[in-house]
Protein backbone atom coordinates (compact mmCIF):
# COMPACT_ATOMS: atom_id res chain seq x y z
CA UNK A 1 0.00 0.00 0.00
CA UNK A 2 1.48 3.31 -1.06
CA UNK A 3 0.58 6.56 0.65
CA UNK A 4 0.64 9.11 -2.12
CA UNK A 5 -2.20 10.83 -0.26
CA UNK A 6 0.36 11.90 2.36
CA UNK A 7 2.64 13.47 -0.26
CA UNK A 8 -0.32 15.24 -1.87
CA UNK A 9 -1.33 16.64 1.51
CA UNK A 10 2.19 17.92 2.15
CA UNK A 11 2.49 19.47 -1.30
CA UNK A 12 -0.89 21.16 -1.00
CA UNK A 13 0.01 22.61 2.38
CA UNK A 14 3.37 23.99 1.24
CA UNK A 15 1.87 25.49 -1.91
CA UNK A 16 -0.70 27.47 0.09
CA UNK A 17 1.40 28.39 3.15
CA UNK A 18 3.45 31.53 3.51
CA UNK A 19 6.78 30.52 5.04
CA UNK A 20 8.54 33.38 6.81
CA UNK A 21 12.22 32.95 5.91
CA UNK A 22 14.78 35.75 5.61
CA UNK A 23 16.51 36.38 2.24
CA UNK A 24 16.77 32.74 1.18
CA UNK A 25 13.00 32.24 1.03
CA UNK A 26 12.72 31.50 -2.73
CA UNK A 27 15.52 28.92 -2.65
CA UNK A 28 14.19 27.28 0.50
CA UNK A 29 10.62 27.16 -0.73
CA UNK A 30 11.93 25.65 -3.94
CA UNK A 31 13.74 23.00 -1.90
CA UNK A 32 10.53 22.27 0.02
CA UNK A 33 8.41 21.86 -3.08
CA UNK A 34 11.15 20.14 -5.06
CA UNK A 35 11.72 17.74 -2.19
CA UNK A 36 8.06 16.75 -2.13
CA UNK A 37 8.06 16.34 -5.91
CA UNK A 38 11.19 14.18 -5.74
CA UNK A 39 9.66 12.06 -2.98
CA UNK A 40 6.50 11.55 -5.04
CA UNK A 41 8.70 10.48 -7.96
CA UNK A 42 10.49 8.03 -5.63
CA UNK A 43 13.78 9.85 -6.23
CA UNK A 44 14.53 9.60 -2.56
CA UNK A 45 18.26 10.31 -2.48
CA UNK A 46 17.62 13.69 -4.06
CA UNK A 47 14.48 14.24 -2.01
CA UNK A 48 16.28 13.73 1.30
CA UNK A 49 18.86 16.41 0.44
CA UNK A 50 16.17 18.85 -0.67
CA UNK A 51 13.95 18.20 2.35
CA UNK A 52 16.94 18.53 4.69
CA UNK A 53 17.63 21.96 3.18
CA UNK A 54 13.97 22.81 3.64
CA UNK A 55 14.17 21.84 7.33
CA UNK A 56 17.28 23.96 7.90
CA UNK A 57 15.17 27.09 8.26
CA UNK A 58 12.24 28.13 10.42
CA UNK A 59 8.98 26.64 9.19
CA UNK A 60 5.48 26.77 10.65
CA UNK A 61 4.90 23.79 12.92
CA UNK A 62 2.49 22.03 10.58
CA UNK A 63 4.77 22.47 7.57
CA UNK A 64 7.79 21.24 9.53
CA UNK A 65 5.92 18.16 10.73
CA UNK A 66 4.76 17.31 7.21
CA UNK A 67 8.23 17.74 5.70
CA UNK A 68 9.66 15.44 8.38
CA UNK A 69 7.01 12.87 7.48
CA UNK A 70 7.95 13.11 3.81
CA UNK A 71 11.62 12.60 4.63
CA UNK A 72 10.69 9.67 6.87
CA UNK A 73 8.96 7.96 3.94
CA UNK A 74 12.09 8.38 1.86
CA UNK A 75 14.30 6.96 4.59
CA UNK A 76 11.96 3.98 4.75
CA UNK A 77 12.16 3.53 0.97
CA UNK A 78 15.94 3.47 1.27
CA UNK A 79 15.76 0.75 3.94
CA UNK A 80 16.71 3.10 6.78
CA UNK A 81 13.78 2.58 9.17
CA UNK A 82 15.71 3.89 12.20
CA UNK A 83 15.96 7.32 10.56
CA UNK A 84 12.36 7.09 9.39
CA UNK A 85 11.20 6.44 12.94
CA UNK A 86 13.26 9.36 14.27
CA UNK A 87 11.71 11.80 11.78
CA UNK A 88 8.21 10.43 12.25
CA UNK A 89 8.38 10.64 16.05
CA UNK A 90 9.77 14.19 15.86
CA UNK A 91 6.92 15.20 13.57
CA UNK A 92 4.39 13.86 16.08
CA UNK A 93 6.07 15.81 18.88
CA UNK A 94 5.76 18.99 16.82
CA UNK A 95 2.18 18.43 15.68
CA UNK A 96 -0.22 15.87 17.13
CA UNK A 97 -1.88 13.76 14.41
CA UNK A 98 -5.14 14.96 12.93
CA UNK A 99 -5.87 11.62 11.25
CA UNK A 100 -4.60 8.04 11.22
CA UNK A 101 -1.83 8.41 8.66
CA UNK A 102 1.15 9.61 10.75
CA UNK A 103 0.56 6.79 13.23
CA UNK A 104 -0.01 4.19 10.52
CA UNK A 105 3.31 5.12 8.97
CA UNK A 106 5.07 5.00 12.35
CA UNK A 107 3.64 1.52 12.85
CA UNK A 108 4.93 0.48 9.44
CA UNK A 109 8.44 1.75 10.19
CA UNK A 110 8.57 -0.12 13.49
CA UNK A 111 7.45 -3.27 11.66
CA UNK A 112 10.38 -2.90 9.27
CA UNK A 113 12.66 -3.17 12.30
CA UNK A 114 10.67 -6.16 13.60
CA UNK A 115 9.71 -4.12 16.64
CA UNK A 116 6.21 -5.55 16.56
CA UNK A 117 5.01 -4.40 19.98
CA UNK A 118 5.89 -0.78 19.19
CA UNK A 119 4.27 -1.14 15.77
CA UNK A 120 1.06 -2.41 17.31
CA UNK A 121 1.10 0.34 19.94
CA UNK A 122 1.24 3.02 17.22
CA UNK A 123 -1.52 1.32 15.26
CA UNK A 124 -3.68 0.99 18.37
CA UNK A 125 -3.31 4.73 18.92
CA UNK A 126 -4.36 5.29 15.29
CA UNK A 127 -7.71 3.66 16.06
CA UNK A 128 -8.66 6.87 17.90
CA UNK A 129 -8.51 8.95 14.71
CA UNK A 130 -10.49 9.38 11.50
CA UNK A 131 -9.10 8.04 8.24
CA UNK A 132 -11.38 9.37 5.50
CA UNK A 133 -12.68 12.61 6.93
CA UNK A 134 -14.36 13.82 10.12
CA UNK A 135 -16.48 11.21 11.83
CA UNK A 136 -15.37 8.30 9.66
CA UNK A 137 -13.28 6.57 12.31
CA UNK A 138 -10.43 4.22 11.41
CA UNK A 139 -10.55 2.64 7.97
CA UNK A 140 -8.76 0.01 5.96
CA UNK A 141 -5.23 1.34 6.50
CA UNK A 142 -5.19 0.85 10.28
CA UNK A 143 -6.61 -2.67 10.16
CA UNK A 144 -4.50 -3.65 7.14
CA UNK A 145 -1.26 -2.61 8.79
CA UNK A 146 -2.32 -4.14 12.08
CA UNK A 147 -2.88 -7.40 10.21
CA UNK A 148 0.52 -7.17 8.53
CA UNK A 149 2.26 -6.60 11.84
CA UNK A 150 0.41 -9.42 13.58
CA UNK A 151 1.19 -11.79 10.71
CA UNK A 152 4.86 -10.82 10.79
CA UNK A 153 4.83 -11.55 14.53
CA UNK A 154 3.39 -15.01 13.90
CA UNK A 155 0.00 -14.10 15.39
CA UNK A 156 -1.95 -15.38 12.41
CA UNK A 157 -5.44 -15.75 13.93
CA UNK A 158 -5.29 -12.18 15.24
CA UNK A 159 -4.06 -11.00 11.83
CA UNK A 160 -7.12 -12.59 10.23
CA UNK A 161 -9.35 -10.77 12.71
CA UNK A 162 -7.70 -7.45 11.86
CA UNK A 163 -8.05 -7.92 8.09
CA UNK A 164 -11.65 -9.00 8.59
CA UNK A 165 -12.41 -5.73 10.37
CA UNK A 166 -10.80 -3.74 7.58
CA UNK A 167 -12.30 -5.44 4.53
CA UNK A 168 -15.84 -4.03 4.99
CA UNK A 169 -14.27 -0.55 5.10
CA UNK A 170 -12.87 -1.05 1.58
CA UNK A 171 -14.25 -4.26 0.06
CA UNK A 172 -12.46 -3.74 -3.27
CA UNK A 173 -8.98 -3.55 -1.74
CA UNK A 174 -7.58 -6.78 -3.12
CA UNK A 175 -4.34 -6.69 -1.16
CA UNK A 176 -6.19 -7.09 2.14
CA UNK A 177 -7.79 -10.26 0.80
CA UNK A 178 -4.40 -11.48 -0.40
CA UNK A 179 -2.82 -10.80 2.97
CA UNK A 180 -5.66 -12.49 4.83
CA UNK A 181 -5.21 -15.51 2.55
CA UNK A 182 -1.58 -15.73 3.64
CA UNK A 183 -2.66 -15.75 7.28
CA UNK A 184 -5.23 -18.48 6.62
CA UNK A 185 -2.54 -20.45 4.80
CA UNK A 186 -0.15 -20.05 7.73
CA UNK A 187 -2.80 -21.69 9.94
CA UNK A 188 -3.17 -24.56 7.46
CA UNK A 189 -6.56 -23.40 6.17
CA UNK A 190 -5.92 -23.56 2.42
CA UNK A 191 -9.64 -23.74 1.61
CA UNK A 192 -10.34 -20.32 3.08
CA UNK A 193 -7.03 -19.03 1.71
CA UNK A 194 -8.10 -20.01 -1.80
CA UNK A 195 -11.48 -18.31 -1.39
CA UNK A 196 -9.73 -15.05 -0.51
CA UNK A 197 -7.26 -15.46 -3.37
CA UNK A 198 -10.07 -16.02 -5.87
CA UNK A 199 -11.71 -12.79 -4.73
CA UNK A 200 -8.38 -10.97 -4.87
CA UNK A 201 -7.80 -12.17 -8.44
CA UNK A 202 -11.22 -10.82 -9.44
CA UNK A 203 -10.25 -7.43 -8.01
CA UNK A 204 -6.87 -7.18 -9.73
CA UNK A 205 -5.76 -3.52 -9.70
CA UNK A 206 -5.11 -1.61 -12.92
CA UNK A 207 -1.36 -1.76 -12.42
CA UNK A 208 -1.49 -5.51 -12.00
CA UNK A 209 0.16 -7.67 -9.38
CA UNK A 210 3.80 -8.17 -8.55
CA UNK A 211 5.50 -11.45 -9.28
CA UNK A 212 5.28 -12.93 -5.78
CA UNK A 213 1.51 -12.40 -5.70
CA UNK A 214 1.06 -13.87 -9.18
CA UNK A 215 3.11 -16.88 -8.11
CA UNK A 216 0.73 -17.45 -5.21
CA UNK A 217 -2.25 -17.42 -7.58
CA UNK A 218 -0.50 -19.95 -9.80
CA UNK A 219 0.22 -22.15 -6.78
CA UNK A 220 -3.51 -22.30 -6.07
CA UNK A 221 -4.49 -22.78 -9.71
CA UNK A 222 -6.11 -19.36 -9.99
CA UNK A 223 -6.05 -17.45 -13.27
CA UNK A 224 -5.46 -13.71 -13.33
CA UNK A 225 -5.48 -11.24 -16.16
CA UNK A 226 -2.19 -10.28 -17.75
CA UNK A 227 -0.50 -7.26 -16.21
CA UNK A 228 2.56 -5.09 -16.48
CA UNK A 229 4.55 -6.56 -13.57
Amino acid sequence: MKYRIMAVTIAAFLSTTSIAIPNTAPTTQNDCQAGINSAESENCLVAINQLTNCLAVKLPATARALVLQARAQCYSSLKQPELAIKDQKTSLEIEPPKNVWPLVMLGAYYRELKQYDLSLAALKEALKYDEDGPGTGPGMAVYYHTGKTLHAAGRYAEAIDAYTLGIPKQPDYAFALYRRALSFEALGNRVQAKQDLVRAAELEPKEGYEEDIKAKFVEYGISVKGNKH
